[in-house]
This record gives C-alpha cells, sequence and structure tokens, in this order.
C-alpha cells in the first residue's frame, strides 16, 4: 500500500484534470473547486484507484468527477427549491 505523502504527491497530478472537469460541467470557479476537492478525497482512499494502470485512470477520474459534480447540482436544486 502507498504511504499518505505518496498518494497526495500521486494526486497532485490529477488536481488539474479534476478541476478541468468539475468547471466544464459546472461552470462555477467555488463550486468546481469544491466538487474536484470532494473527489480527489474519495480518489485518496479508493483502493480500486491505486490499483488501476496509468491509462485507466484518467477514465474513472472522469466517472468520480462526474458524480461529485452531479452531486452538488443535486444538493443545489434541493435547497433552492
Amino acid at each position: 500500500m502507498l504511504d499518505f505523502q505518496k498518494k497526495v504527491e500521486d494526486l497532485r497530478r490529477f488536481e488539474s484534470l479534476c478541476f478541468t472537469i468539475c468547471m466544464t460541467l459546472l461552470a462555477e470557479e467555488q463550486a468546481a473547486c469544491k466538487a474536484a476537492e470532494q473527489a480527489l478525497c474519495q480518489l485518496f482512499g479508493d483502493i480500486g484507484f491505486w490499483k488501476l494502470n496509468e491509462k485507466e485512470k484518467s477514465p474513472y477520474i472522469l466517472r468520480i468527477c462526474t458524480h461529485e459534480c452531479f452531486q452538488w447540482k443535486r444538493q443545489n436544486l434541493l435547497q433552492t427549491s
């Protein structure tokens, strides 16, 4: 298992990708930052993510970020209704 610091370093490579996906889906910088942060936190503890090869990680991240963005939109809709 990767140690804490190694995981953090590895996840830093994906920060930009996470933010870009979330910004594209949400079109709000603050919301995108929060969704990307949630996605990265989820990835940190996701044992399956760490077992993937490099080629498989980007599509996996896309799925996680999409889920987080839809979650944010759902919560935002509930608060405004």
